[in-house]
Protein backbone atom coordinates (compact mmCIF):
# COMPACT_ATOMS: atom_id res chain seq x y z
CA UNK A 1 0.00 0.00 0.00
CA UNK A 2 1.17 3.46 -0.96
CA UNK A 3 2.19 5.54 2.19
CA UNK A 4 0.29 8.76 2.27
CA UNK A 5 1.26 11.65 4.43
CA UNK A 6 -0.70 12.88 6.73
CA UNK A 7 -1.26 16.30 4.99
CA UNK A 8 -2.44 14.59 2.22
CA UNK A 9 -5.46 13.07 3.44
CA UNK A 10 -8.19 15.29 4.26
CA UNK A 11 -11.26 15.05 6.82
CA UNK A 12 -13.86 12.89 5.37
CA UNK A 13 -11.23 10.62 3.86
CA UNK A 14 -10.75 6.83 4.14
CA UNK A 15 -8.00 4.58 2.71
CA UNK A 16 -9.28 1.66 1.36
CA UNK A 17 -7.49 -1.34 -1.21
CA UNK A 18 -5.11 1.24 -2.27
CA UNK A 19 -7.88 3.75 -3.92
CA UNK A 20 -8.57 7.14 -1.79
CA UNK A 21 -12.27 7.34 -1.29
CA UNK A 22 -13.83 10.91 -0.45
CA UNK A 23 -16.90 10.95 1.06
CA UNK A 24 -19.30 13.87 0.25
CA UNK A 25 -21.06 15.78 3.25
CA UNK A 26 -24.40 16.70 3.20
CA UNK A 27 -23.00 20.34 3.87
CA UNK A 28 -20.97 20.01 0.48
CA UNK A 29 -23.91 18.88 -1.93
CA UNK A 30 -26.05 22.34 -0.14
CA UNK A 31 -22.43 24.37 -1.31
CA UNK A 32 -21.42 23.05 -4.48
CA UNK A 33 -24.75 24.43 -6.55
CA UNK A 34 -24.84 27.70 -4.70
CA UNK A 35 -20.99 28.49 -5.46
CA UNK A 36 -21.92 27.94 -9.16
CA UNK A 37 -25.02 30.24 -8.79
CA UNK A 38 -22.46 32.67 -7.46
CA UNK A 39 -19.96 32.42 -10.24
CA UNK A 40 -22.76 33.13 -12.93
CA UNK A 41 -24.72 35.68 -10.92
CA UNK A 42 -21.17 37.72 -11.15
CA UNK A 43 -20.75 37.01 -14.86
CA UNK A 44 -24.32 38.05 -15.52
CA UNK A 45 -24.31 40.57 -13.01
CA UNK A 46 -21.32 42.17 -14.77
CA UNK A 47 -21.55 44.58 -17.70
CA UNK A 48 -21.02 43.47 -20.80
CA UNK A 49 -18.52 45.21 -22.80
CA UNK A 50 -19.67 46.80 -26.21
CA UNK A 51 -17.76 46.62 -29.27
CA UNK A 52 -18.00 48.08 -32.40
CA UNK A 53 -20.63 46.92 -35.12
CA UNK A 54 -19.66 46.52 -38.77
CA UNK A 55 -22.55 46.77 -40.71
CA UNK A 56 -22.74 43.57 -43.22
CA UNK A 57 -24.39 45.53 -46.21
CA UNK A 58 -23.92 42.64 -48.15
CA UNK A 59 -26.42 40.47 -45.82
CA UNK A 60 -29.12 38.78 -47.48
CA UNK A 61 -31.70 39.13 -44.56
CA UNK A 62 -34.20 41.48 -43.98
CA UNK A 63 -31.39 44.31 -43.96
CA UNK A 64 -33.06 45.88 -47.64
CA UNK A 65 -35.94 44.30 -48.07
CA UNK A 66 -34.49 41.01 -48.32
CA UNK A 67 -31.40 42.02 -50.62
CA UNK A 68 -27.94 43.08 -50.06
CA UNK A 69 -28.02 46.39 -49.70
CA UNK A 70 -24.64 46.87 -52.65
CA UNK A 71 -26.47 47.69 -55.53
CA UNK A 72 -23.56 48.84 -57.80
CA UNK A 73 -19.79 47.02 -58.24
CA UNK A 74 -16.89 49.60 -57.20
CA UNK A 75 -13.92 47.95 -56.05
CA UNK A 76 -12.04 45.81 -58.31
CA UNK A 77 -8.47 44.51 -57.49
CA UNK A 78 -5.31 45.18 -59.97
CA UNK A 79 -5.76 43.56 -63.44
CA UNK A 80 -9.41 42.96 -63.53
CA UNK A 81 -11.15 44.50 -66.40
CA UNK A 82 -14.79 45.42 -65.94
CA UNK A 83 -15.48 47.45 -69.06
CA UNK A 84 -19.52 47.22 -69.66
CA UNK A 85 -20.64 47.72 -66.33
CA UNK A 86 -22.12 51.19 -64.86
CA UNK A 87 -19.22 51.74 -62.56
CA UNK A 88 -18.81 54.71 -60.20
CA UNK A 89 -17.52 57.12 -62.92
CA UNK A 90 -18.15 56.93 -66.68
CA UNK A 91 -14.96 58.36 -67.53
CA UNK A 92 -13.26 58.50 -70.76
CA UNK A 93 -9.38 56.59 -69.70
CA UNK A 94 -9.88 54.46 -72.59
CA UNK A 95 -10.85 54.14 -75.92
CA UNK A 96 -14.39 51.96 -75.48
CA UNK A 97 -15.12 49.09 -78.11
CA UNK A 98 -18.67 49.01 -79.47
CA UNK A 99 -20.86 49.35 -78.44
CA UNK A 100 -19.36 50.71 -75.24
CA UNK A 101 -19.50 54.45 -75.24
CA UNK A 102 -17.59 54.92 -71.49
CA UNK A 103 -14.93 53.52 -69.79
CA UNK A 104 -15.93 53.58 -65.85
CA UNK A 105 -13.55 54.28 -63.10
CA UNK A 106 -13.33 52.65 -59.24
CA UNK A 107 -11.37 51.95 -56.54
CA UNK A 108 -8.26 49.85 -56.46
CA UNK A 109 -8.46 47.28 -53.62
CA UNK A 110 -4.60 47.16 -53.68
CA UNK A 111 -4.67 51.10 -53.33
CA UNK A 112 -7.98 50.54 -50.50
CA UNK A 113 -6.53 47.96 -48.84
CA UNK A 114 -2.70 48.23 -49.10
CA UNK A 115 -0.09 45.65 -50.97
CA UNK A 116 -0.98 42.78 -49.11
CA UNK A 117 -4.87 42.53 -50.62
CA UNK A 118 -5.30 39.17 -52.36
CA UNK A 119 -6.88 38.69 -55.03
CA UNK A 120 -7.05 35.05 -53.85
CA UNK A 121 -8.83 35.90 -50.38
CA UNK A 122 -11.71 34.37 -49.74
CA UNK A 123 -12.83 36.34 -46.78
CA UNK A 124 -14.10 40.08 -46.98
CA UNK A 125 -11.87 42.85 -46.60
CA UNK A 126 -11.59 44.68 -43.60
CA UNK A 127 -9.86 48.32 -43.04
CA UNK A 128 -9.02 49.81 -39.65
CA UNK A 129 -8.66 53.32 -39.51
CA UNK A 130 -8.50 55.41 -36.69
CA UNK A 131 -8.62 51.91 -34.16
CA UNK A 132 -12.34 51.84 -36.21
CA UNK A 133 -12.73 48.60 -37.79
CA UNK A 134 -14.65 48.47 -41.28
CA UNK A 135 -15.73 46.03 -43.57
CA UNK A 136 -16.35 46.10 -46.60
CA UNK A 137 -18.18 43.97 -49.78
CA UNK A 138 -16.79 41.45 -52.24
CA UNK A 139 -13.94 42.76 -53.99
CA UNK A 140 -14.03 41.82 -57.90
CA UNK A 141 -11.02 39.92 -58.42
CA UNK A 142 -12.43 38.33 -61.47
CA UNK A 143 -12.99 40.21 -64.89
CA UNK A 144 -16.58 40.91 -65.59
CA UNK A 145 -19.54 43.06 -67.56
CA UNK A 146 -18.26 42.77 -71.24
CA UNK A 147 -16.79 39.61 -70.42
CA UNK A 148 -20.16 38.10 -69.89
CA UNK A 149 -19.58 37.73 -66.33
CA UNK A 150 -21.52 39.88 -63.86
CA UNK A 151 -19.57 41.88 -61.96
CA UNK A 152 -19.78 41.51 -57.62
CA UNK A 153 -21.98 44.96 -56.42
CA UNK A 154 -20.36 46.13 -53.63
CA UNK A 155 -21.07 49.44 -53.36
CA UNK A 156 -24.00 51.47 -52.32
CA UNK A 157 -25.26 54.19 -54.68
CA UNK A 158 -27.44 56.48 -52.73
CA UNK A 159 -30.77 56.40 -55.03
CA UNK A 160 -33.75 59.26 -54.97
CA UNK A 161 -36.14 57.04 -52.97
CA UNK A 162 -33.18 56.28 -50.42
CA UNK A 163 -31.74 53.04 -49.86
CA UNK A 164 -33.19 51.99 -46.78
CA UNK A 165 -31.19 49.51 -44.21
CA UNK A 166 -32.89 48.05 -41.91
CA UNK A 167 -30.86 46.19 -38.73
CA UNK A 168 -31.71 42.83 -37.74
CA UNK A 169 -33.47 42.72 -34.52
CA UNK A 170 -30.20 41.74 -32.30
CA UNK A 171 -28.48 44.91 -33.61
CA UNK A 172 -30.56 47.32 -32.65
CA UNK A 173 -29.88 48.36 -29.63
CA UNK A 174 -27.78 52.19 -28.43
CA UNK A 175 -25.08 53.40 -30.68
CA UNK A 176 -23.35 56.58 -29.96
CA UNK A 177 -21.89 56.89 -33.47
CA UNK A 178 -22.09 56.04 -37.02
CA UNK A 179 -19.00 56.20 -39.82
CA UNK A 180 -19.76 56.12 -42.85
CA UNK A 181 -16.65 55.51 -45.43
CA UNK A 182 -18.10 57.26 -48.81
CA UNK A 183 -17.44 59.64 -51.57
CA UNK A 184 -18.84 61.76 -54.43
CA UNK A 185 -18.59 61.17 -58.41
CA UNK A 186 -18.31 63.92 -60.99
CA UNK A 187 -17.94 66.53 -58.47
CA UNK A 188 -19.14 67.36 -55.17
CA UNK A 189 -23.09 66.33 -54.23
CA UNK A 190 -25.76 66.86 -51.82
CA UNK A 191 -27.17 63.60 -50.11
CA UNK A 192 -29.59 63.11 -47.17
CA UNK A 193 -28.37 60.87 -44.16
CA UNK A 194 -31.91 59.50 -42.25
CA UNK A 195 -31.37 57.37 -39.20
CA UNK A 196 -34.60 56.09 -37.48
CA UNK A 197 -34.98 54.56 -34.07
CA UNK A 198 -36.91 52.09 -32.66
CA UNK A 199 -39.78 54.64 -31.41
CA UNK A 200 -39.75 56.32 -34.96
CA UNK A 201 -37.97 59.05 -33.90
CA UNK A 202 -35.26 60.30 -36.36
CA UNK A 203 -32.06 62.30 -37.03
CA UNK A 204 -31.51 63.75 -40.35
CA UNK A 205 -28.04 64.42 -41.30
CA UNK A 206 -28.04 66.71 -44.63
CA UNK A 207 -24.75 65.80 -45.81
CA UNK A 208 -22.37 67.13 -48.78
CA UNK A 209 -19.74 64.30 -50.37
CA UNK A 210 -16.54 65.41 -51.79
CA UNK A 211 -15.52 64.54 -55.43
CA UNK A 212 -13.45 61.80 -54.34
CA UNK A 213 -9.84 63.50 -56.00
CA UNK A 214 -10.98 67.12 -54.55
CA UNK A 215 -11.77 66.80 -50.48
CA UNK A 216 -14.08 69.48 -49.63
CA UNK A 217 -13.68 69.54 -46.30
CA UNK A 218 -17.24 69.55 -45.55
CA UNK A 219 -19.31 69.20 -42.27
CA UNK A 220 -19.29 65.51 -40.82
CA UNK A 221 -16.52 64.56 -43.21
CA UNK A 222 -12.64 63.90 -43.38
CA UNK A 223 -10.13 61.86 -45.01
CA UNK A 224 -10.56 58.01 -43.84
CA UNK A 225 -7.46 56.82 -46.95
CA UNK A 226 -5.78 59.57 -48.97
CA UNK A 227 -3.67 59.24 -51.91
CA UNK A 228 -5.48 56.66 -54.11
CA UNK A 229 -5.00 55.66 -57.99
CA UNK A 230 -8.21 55.25 -59.04
CA UNK A 231 -8.35 52.06 -61.68
CA UNK A 232 -9.65 52.12 -65.07
CA UNK A 233 -12.07 49.34 -66.83
CA UNK A 234 -9.11 48.06 -68.46
CA UNK A 235 -7.32 47.21 -65.05
CA UNK A 236 -5.13 49.53 -65.09
CA UNK A 237 -4.31 52.51 -62.90
CA UNK A 238 -4.95 55.67 -63.98
CA UNK A 239 -2.81 58.48 -61.70
CA UNK A 240 -5.24 60.42 -60.09
CA UNK A 241 -4.62 61.00 -56.30
CA UNK A 242 -8.03 60.48 -54.86
CA UNK A 243 -9.63 60.13 -51.66
CA UNK A 244 -11.96 57.79 -49.49
CA UNK A 245 -13.63 60.32 -46.97
CA UNK A 246 -15.20 59.24 -43.88
CA UNK A 247 -18.74 60.84 -42.35
CA UNK A 248 -18.73 60.52 -38.48
CA UNK A 249 -22.34 61.20 -37.39
CA UNK A 250 -23.10 61.67 -33.68
CA UNK A 251 -26.25 59.92 -32.59
CA UNK A 252 -28.78 59.79 -29.82
CA UNK A 253 -27.12 57.20 -27.31
CA UNK A 254 -30.42 56.88 -25.37
CA UNK A 255 -32.57 55.24 -28.04
CA UNK A 256 -31.84 52.21 -29.95
CA UNK A 257 -31.16 53.01 -33.92
CA UNK A 258 -33.52 50.95 -36.05
CA UNK A 259 -32.34 51.95 -39.91
CA UNK A 260 -30.07 53.71 -41.94
CA UNK A 261 -31.35 55.59 -45.37
CA UNK A 262 -28.54 57.19 -47.57
CA UNK A 263 -31.23 59.39 -49.99
CA UNK A 264 -29.27 61.52 -52.89
CA UNK A 265 -30.32 64.58 -52.82
CA UNK A 266 -29.51 66.43 -55.91
CA UNK A 267 -30.45 63.74 -58.39
CA UNK A 268 -26.91 63.05 -59.93
CA UNK A 269 -26.70 59.26 -58.60
CA UNK A 270 -23.09 59.96 -58.22
CA UNK A 271 -23.05 59.36 -54.23
CA UNK A 272 -21.90 55.88 -52.85
CA UNK A 273 -20.85 54.12 -49.33
CA UNK A 274 -18.29 51.45 -49.39
CA UNK A 275 -18.71 50.49 -45.02
CA UNK A 276 -20.68 51.54 -42.36
CA UNK A 277 -19.68 50.83 -38.53
CA UNK A 278 -21.72 51.85 -35.63
CA UNK A 279 -20.03 52.43 -32.17
CA UNK A 280 -21.76 51.78 -28.79
CA UNK A 281 -21.67 54.21 -25.93
CA UNK A 282 -18.29 54.79 -25.35
CA UNK A 283 -16.21 58.00 -24.15
CA UNK A 284 -15.24 61.51 -24.60
CA UNK A 285 -11.75 63.16 -23.43
CA UNK A 286 -11.40 66.61 -22.71
CA UNK A 287 -8.09 68.21 -22.45
CA UNK A 288 -8.36 70.96 -20.12
CA UNK A 289 -6.31 73.99 -19.90
CA UNK A 290 -2.38 73.70 -19.30
CA UNK A 291 -1.36 75.25 -16.26
CA UNK A 292 0.80 77.39 -16.72
CA UNK A 293 -0.23 78.20 -20.35
CA UNK A 294 3.41 79.55 -21.45
CA UNK A 295 6.29 78.21 -20.33
CA UNK A 296 10.15 79.02 -20.70
CA UNK A 297 12.63 76.48 -22.09
CA UNK A 298 13.10 73.97 -19.65
CA UNK A 299 9.97 74.05 -17.71
CA UNK A 300 7.13 71.73 -17.72
CA UNK A 301 3.02 72.46 -17.45
CA UNK A 302 0.38 70.41 -16.82
CA UNK A 303 -3.22 69.93 -17.17
CA UNK A 304 -5.83 67.95 -15.50
CA UNK A 305 -7.63 65.13 -18.50
CA UNK A 306 -11.15 64.35 -17.92
CA UNK A 307 -12.52 60.93 -19.17
CA UNK A 308 -16.42 61.04 -19.79
CA UNK A 309 -18.19 58.31 -20.27
CA UNK A 310 -21.24 58.00 -21.93
CA UNK A 311 -24.14 56.63 -20.45
CA UNK A 312 -23.89 52.78 -20.29
CA UNK A 313 -20.34 52.45 -21.46
CA UNK A 314 -17.85 50.48 -18.97
CA UNK A 315 -14.41 50.02 -19.86
CA UNK A 316 -10.67 50.16 -19.29
CA UNK A 317 -9.28 52.39 -21.60
CA UNK A 318 -5.21 53.08 -22.49
CA UNK A 319 -4.60 57.09 -23.02
CA UNK A 320 -1.61 58.61 -25.41
CA UNK A 321 -0.84 61.79 -25.96
CA UNK A 322 1.28 63.16 -29.35
CA UNK A 323 2.42 66.47 -29.45
CA UNK A 324 2.57 68.86 -32.84
CA UNK A 325 4.29 70.31 -34.21
CA UNK A 326 6.18 67.62 -34.38
CA UNK A 327 10.30 68.21 -33.88
CA UNK A 328 13.33 65.89 -34.55
CA UNK A 329 15.73 66.14 -32.09
CA UNK A 330 19.46 66.61 -32.97
CA UNK A 331 22.07 68.58 -32.08
CA UNK A 332 20.43 71.63 -32.51
CA UNK A 333 17.06 71.13 -30.82
CA UNK A 334 15.11 68.83 -28.58
CA UNK A 335 12.05 67.95 -28.89
CA UNK A 336 9.74 68.43 -25.85
CA UNK A 337 7.64 65.55 -24.23
CA UNK A 338 4.56 64.45 -23.06
CA UNK A 339 3.52 61.89 -20.20
CA UNK A 340 0.13 61.10 -18.52
CA UNK A 341 -0.35 59.64 -14.98
CA UNK A 342 -1.94 57.02 -14.63
CA UNK A 343 -1.76 55.88 -18.53
CA UNK A 344 -5.47 54.26 -18.52
CA UNK A 345 -8.81 54.50 -16.40
CA UNK A 346 -11.34 52.35 -15.67
CA UNK A 347 -14.46 53.65 -16.19
CA UNK A 348 -17.33 51.17 -14.06
CA UNK A 349 -20.78 51.26 -13.49
CA UNK A 350 -22.34 53.51 -10.80
CA UNK A 351 -19.74 56.14 -11.36
CA UNK A 352 -20.17 59.29 -9.46
CA UNK A 353 -17.09 61.56 -10.99
CA UNK A 354 -14.98 61.01 -14.40
CA UNK A 355 -12.13 59.65 -14.22
CA UNK A 356 -9.36 61.55 -14.46
CA UNK A 357 -5.70 61.78 -15.31
CA UNK A 358 -2.51 64.04 -15.08
CA UNK A 359 -0.98 65.44 -18.15
CA UNK A 360 2.78 66.44 -18.23
CA UNK A 361 4.20 68.61 -20.83
CA UNK A 362 8.17 69.03 -20.67
CA UNK A 363 10.27 71.25 -22.37
CA UNK A 364 13.81 70.74 -22.61
CA UNK A 365 16.21 73.94 -21.79
CA UNK A 366 19.24 75.33 -24.02
CA UNK A 367 22.20 73.44 -23.73
CA UNK A 368 25.02 74.92 -20.89
CA UNK A 369 28.87 75.40 -21.55
CA UNK A 370 30.73 76.49 -24.80
CA UNK A 371 28.29 73.92 -26.79
CA UNK A 372 25.41 76.62 -26.43
CA UNK A 373 26.93 79.99 -26.33
CA UNK A 374 25.27 83.15 -27.27
CA UNK A 375 26.67 85.03 -29.70
CA UNK A 376 25.79 88.85 -30.22
CA UNK A 377 25.30 90.55 -33.83
CA UNK A 378 27.92 93.30 -34.73
CA UNK A 379 26.04 94.90 -37.28
CA UNK A 380 24.46 97.12 -34.56
CA UNK A 381 27.99 98.05 -33.56
CA UNK A 382 29.35 99.04 -37.11
CA UNK A 383 25.76 100.92 -37.09
CA UNK A 384 26.39 103.01 -34.17
CA UNK A 385 29.69 104.42 -35.28
CA UNK A 386 28.13 105.90 -38.16
CA UNK A 387 26.03 108.89 -36.51
CA UNK A 388 29.07 109.15 -34.22
CA UNK A 389 31.63 110.12 -37.16
CA UNK A 390 29.15 112.32 -38.95
CA UNK A 391 28.47 114.42 -35.39
CA UNK A 392 32.09 114.35 -35.96
CA UNK A 393 32.15 116.46 -39.05
CA UNK A 394 29.17 118.07 -37.87
CA UNK A 395 31.24 119.44 -35.11
CA UNK A 396 33.97 120.35 -37.68
CA UNK A 397 31.28 122.24 -39.39
CA UNK A 398 29.96 124.49 -36.74
CA UNK A 399 33.36 125.96 -36.05
CA UNK A 400 33.22 129.83 -36.45
CA UNK A 401 29.45 129.81 -35.72
CA UNK A 402 28.23 131.89 -33.17
CA UNK A 403 28.50 130.20 -29.59
CA UNK A 404 24.65 129.89 -29.03
CA UNK A 405 24.25 127.88 -31.91
CA UNK A 406 27.34 126.07 -31.65
CA UNK A 407 25.87 124.98 -28.01
CA UNK A 408 22.41 124.21 -29.48
CA UNK A 409 23.84 122.35 -31.88
CA UNK A 410 25.68 120.18 -29.36
CA UNK A 411 22.93 119.64 -27.22
CA UNK A 412 21.55 117.80 -29.96
CA UNK A 413 23.70 115.98 -30.93
CA UNK A 414 24.78 114.65 -27.33
CA UNK A 415 20.91 113.67 -26.98
CA UNK A 416 20.87 111.67 -30.03
CA UNK A 417 24.05 109.90 -28.89
CA UNK A 418 22.40 109.15 -25.93
CA UNK A 419 19.12 107.53 -27.16
CA UNK A 420 21.43 105.56 -29.54
CA UNK A 421 23.28 104.09 -26.61
CA UNK A 422 20.00 103.58 -24.85
CA UNK A 423 18.49 101.77 -27.65
CA UNK A 424 21.80 99.29 -28.19
CA UNK A 425 20.33 96.67 -25.88
CA UNK A 426 17.02 96.38 -27.00
CA UNK A 427 18.35 96.14 -31.04
CA UNK A 428 21.17 93.36 -30.32
CA UNK A 429 20.02 90.04 -31.68
CA UNK A 430 21.58 86.85 -30.52
CA UNK A 431 21.98 83.50 -31.90
CA UNK A 432 22.45 80.23 -30.37
CA UNK A 433 25.55 78.34 -31.55
CA UNK A 434 24.31 75.22 -29.78
CA UNK A 435 21.55 73.36 -28.77
CA UNK A 436 18.52 75.93 -28.49
CA UNK A 437 16.46 72.94 -26.37
CA UNK A 438 12.93 73.07 -27.12
CA UNK A 439 12.22 75.97 -29.60
CA UNK A 440 9.64 78.30 -28.85
CA UNK A 441 6.44 78.87 -29.93
CA UNK A 442 3.01 77.41 -29.41
CA UNK A 443 2.87 73.58 -29.10
CA UNK A 444 -0.74 71.00 -28.99
CA UNK A 445 -1.17 68.39 -27.45
CA UNK A 446 -3.74 65.67 -28.19
CA UNK A 447 -4.68 63.48 -25.95
CA UNK A 448 -6.56 60.18 -27.48
CA UNK A 449 -7.97 56.80 -26.22
CA UNK A 450 -8.50 53.25 -26.91
CA UNK A 451 -10.16 50.35 -24.76
CA UNK A 452 -10.22 46.63 -24.74
CA UNK A 453 -13.08 46.33 -27.71
CA UNK A 454 -10.58 48.99 -29.79
CA UNK A 455 -13.66 51.70 -29.08
CA UNK A 456 -12.09 55.28 -29.58
CA UNK A 457 -13.46 58.19 -28.08
CA UNK A 458 -16.57 59.77 -29.50
CA UNK A 459 -16.25 63.38 -31.21
CA UNK A 460 -16.24 65.87 -28.57
CA UNK A 461 -19.21 68.14 -27.26
CA UNK A 462 -19.21 71.30 -28.92
CA UNK A 463 -16.99 73.60 -26.85
CA UNK A 464 -15.09 70.70 -25.83
CA UNK A 465 -11.74 69.50 -27.22
CA UNK A 466 -9.08 66.14 -26.60
CA UNK A 467 -6.24 68.84 -26.94
CA UNK A 468 -4.51 71.09 -24.81
CA UNK A 469 -2.58 74.18 -26.07
CA UNK A 470 0.95 75.98 -24.22
CA UNK A 471 3.71 78.00 -25.71
CA UNK A 472 7.02 77.71 -25.01
CA UNK A 473 9.65 80.95 -24.37
CA UNK A 474 13.08 81.14 -25.05
CA UNK A 475 13.47 83.64 -21.85
CA UNK A 476 14.90 86.41 -23.36
CA UNK A 477 12.93 89.78 -23.66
Amino acid sequence: MKDYAMSEIQPGTKLKGGRMITRVSSSSVFLLPLAVFVVAFLFWAMPAQAQNLQVDLSSTSALCGGEQCFNVAGIFANGTTFLGTSGMDDGNNCTPTAPYTNCPDAYSAQQVFGSSFSPTQTTLPTLTIAGVPFTFGTVNTVSCGSTGTVCIPDTVNFTAAGVVIDLPKADQTIYSTMIILGTGVNGHHAGTITVTYTDNSTNVFSQTLSDWCSFGGNQYESEAVSGIERINSDGTLNGASCNLYAYTYPLNYTKQLQSIALKDADGSGDSYALAITLKPPTYTIEGGTANPTSVTAGSTSTATVTVSPQPGYVGTIQLTCTISPGIVSSSAATAPTCSLNPTSVTVTSGETAPPTTTLTFTSTAPAAGSGAMMQRSSRILYAFWLPVLGAVGIGFRLRGKSSWRRRLSVGILLGMLLAIVIAIPACVSVRHLGNVGTPPGQYTITITGLDENSLSQASNPAGTTNTVTLTVTDGTN
